[in-house]
């Protein structure tokens, strides 16, 4: 990741400063250890996991040279519609959520906290959503409660045939919402990794383990069983953290599993590039600024991507099904300490790093120019979205979204940088079939992948900028199996199906990146950061079995 270089003997003084400066990054229900530090950017797609490594030496097809049958039908024409949705979500029932205040001195929630929330989900147009509260204090609520329910607004509640709750659907306003103008909430809950996803009663909190290596055999299962008794489906979060290995993920009943998560992403900053990043964050932070555009403050940290969830996805993909997903871990609860009173360092940084030396006198959230915090809802949001694949004539039906989720019919797309359309990977069988995301298919003779890169970038309604045509695209198609993970395919260039003749059994899954020059003029003075490398589109994958 690039960024303006201050002199030199100032930013070493103040470098020092600002691993003090972060006061609270909580994403856990306590105990959990930090984010493993890499010093990975937004280029690289390898890393070790494992001891698994990416093989990019192997004979690279020639997709150009492919002959065979026309390209199949867009996953628009085939009638599949994107349904945004958001999993890993916390709000006033976590015990760090809402800047620490979801409670008030006699148990209320913070009502102000929840309405941002469910705005934010409205906007962005999110069409489904995973509620994640962490235990404490979730488990000390009433059930139902735990759906933050509006009373006086025009929200439905979805309830079992005993009358249990297992949903809500609130009405957006026009051109909000899903597909029908609604977003569905469900529940479950986070611990440590543990993450149980749509239940459809009350947990059994007894049965309830971290889940880690270090974990029991019988405990994890335990676990797991609680979790489907309960009618949801165990997730885990925070993949990318070395106490919980991919073999331990692959043996027990685990439906879906983090290759991303907000949080994560700003450890891995604080580990790898956080000076800079907060030199970078200056050109943000002018309140009468109208560039750098408040939400491309996202490339900072997107430049440090945590690359370890996302490789160790791939080594339980080559195992088992399982389907990955991006997580917003939203909590509305980053914040500065102060640490800038009195100091010679700061005062010299003042006169170059004005608006941030401000924010570190006074320490707390970070408001951006549009009025917005560094990590409000909506901004987060913004940044990475699900867009699970449904069928259009079921895309309002909570339960086909939930299905296909869990089917792994998912591309995660972080659409700060562009709306991804027409991204695909498809397997057509020697009969002609079709097989899309989260399929198994037998190894066979006539069995081709069909690879399609997106169409030039689009704006999504929160960025101004209208051409995406001078954007960089690359897509690469990789292969993972008990040796580690190949690169299959790789090309430039949008809109472009690649055909590749399948010959080895394994995961395959459709990785695009982008280089944003497009969005060099909305960046203003932080134009460099147009310049790097990052990952756009991760798909789920396609497994082929021997």
């Amino acid at each position: 990741m690039s960024a303006l270089r201050p002199d030199r003997n100032l930013r070493s003084r103040g470098v020092a400063l600002w691993f003090g400066a972060i006061a609270s990054v909580a994403c856990d229900d306590g105990g959990r250890s930090g984010a493993d530090a890499h010093d990975d950017t937004a280029v690289e797609t390898a890393g070790e996991v494992d001891e698994v490594a990416i093989d990019t030496d192997e004979e690279v097809i020639d997709t150009d040279e492919v002959a065979g049958p026309p390209a199949p039908a867009t996953l628009e024409e085939r009638g599949f519609e994107e349904v945004r949705l958001i999993a890993h979500l916390h709000s006033a029932y976590s015990h760090d959520g809402c800047d620490e205040a979801g409670l008030d001195g006699e148990g209320r929630p913070n009502q102000a906290c929840i309405a941002r929330m469910r705005r934010a989900l409205c906007s962005e147009r999110i069409g489904h959503a995973f509620m994640t509260d962490h235990p404490s204090h979730a488990r000390d609520q009433d059930w139902e409660a735990l759906f933050y329910v509006d009373p006086p607004a025009d929200d439905v509640v979805l309830r079992g045939e005993d009358g249990t709750p297992w949903a809500v659907r609130f009405a957006c306003e026009a051109w909000q919402g899903g597909p029908d103008g609604r977003v569905t909430l469900m529940v479950g809950f986070e611990g440590t990794h543990t993450m149980p996803l749509g239940l459809r009663r009350a947990f059994d909190w007894s049965r309830y383990h971290a889940f880690e290596d270090a974990a029991s055999p019988e405990s994890l299962t335990a676990v797991s069983d609680a979790v489907r008794e309960a009618g949801g489906h165990l997730a885990i979060a925070h993949s990318e953290e070395a106490d919980l290995s991919a073999a331990t993920i692959a043996e027990h009943g685990v439906a879906a599993m983090e290759i991303y998560n907000f949080h994560a992403n700003f450890n891995e900053v604080l580990g790898a590039g956080l000076g800079e990043a907060l030199f970078t964050l200056e050109h943000f932070l002018d309140p009468a600024a109208t560039v750098p555009d408040p939400d491309l403050s996202a490339l900072i940290l997107l430049g440090h991507y945590p690359v370890a969830a996302l490789d160790k996805w791939r080594m339980v993909t080559a195992q088992r099904a399982i389907t990955g997903f991006g997580g917003a871990d939203a909590h509305e609860n980053v914040s500065f300490a102060p640490a800038c009173k009195d100091t010679d360092a700061c005062d010299g940084l003042a006169r170059l790093y004005p608006n941030l030396v401000a924010y570190l006198k006074v320490g707390g959230p970070v408001w951006q120019s549009d009025g917005e915090r560094l990590d409000g809802y909506a901004r987060v949001f913004r940044w990475v979205q699900n867009r699970v694949l449904v069928e259009r004539e079921r895309a309002a039906d909570p339960q086909a979204v939930e299905q296909a989720f869990v089917d792994g019919r998912v591309m995660v797309v972080f659409e700060v940088l562009g709306d991804a359309r027409g991204a695909a990977l498809v397997a057509v069988d020697r009969d002609g079939a079709l097989h899309d995301l989260g399929a198994a298919v037998p190894l066979g003779a006539g069995l081709m992948l069909w690879a399609r890169s997106p169409e030039p970038p689009v704006a999504p309604s929160f960025l101004a900028w209208s051409d995406g045509a001078a954007a960089l695209i690359e897509s690469i198609v990789w292969r993972t199996d008990a040796d580690g993970v190949h690169e299959v395919a790789r090309w430039t260039g949008p809109s472009t199906w690649q055909a590749i003749d399948v010959r080895e059994p394994g995961a395959y899954q459709l990785e695009v990146l982008l280089t944003p020059h497009h969005l060099a003029d909305e960046l203003g003075p932080a134009s460099e950061l147009a310049g790097a490398t990052y990952r756009w589109v991760e798909s789920n994958a396609i497994r082929v079995t021997p």
